[in-house]
């Protein structure tokens, strides 16, 4: 990959964070560092099937766009099912248990990223090599 497609990938990818920030959270993101300031959310986190297939949507737009292959499109179908639906559709306590632990939730956030991340560079390293095979 060549480094303005990184610096495009990255920009997109923060870009896309915000967008889908705003269109997930309930109304909750400050704008101004103020208590009465200006609030951003839809709340689609508040309908979970909806919330899920927007997030499982995107994450098949950006391996369309970006010409995943195969395995990294499983890949991304089994880390939406194994890491989103749970929280998405917590079971039992887990939302008490998320309230008693408030680091919790952005621990496992923290996780899922790590874990795409590397699913991502590992399933891009055969298509690097193929492509470089190819000239």
């Amino acid at each position: 990959m060549h480094r303005s497609n990184v610096g495009i990938a990255i920009a997109l990818g923060i870009f896309s964070h915000i967008v889908l920030d705003i269109i997930h959270h309930e109304p909750n993101i400050t704008l101004l560092p103020m208590a009465w300031g200006p609030r951003l959310g839809l709340n689609l986190q508040g309908y979970p099937l909806l919330d899920f297939i927007v997030e499982l949507g995107f994450c098949i737009a950006c391996w369309k766009v970006f010409g995943g292959s195969r395995q990294l499109l499983i890949g991304i179908v089994i880390l939406n099912l194994l890491f989103n639906l749970p929280i998405m559709f917590p079971a039992g306590g887990v939302i008490a248990l998320i309230a008693a632990h408030p680091f919790l939730l952005p621990t496992i956030i923290l996780v899922q990223v790590v874990v795409t991340w590397t699913l991502v560079w590992w399933f891009g390293q055969d298509r690097i090599f193929l492509e470089s095979t190819r000239h």
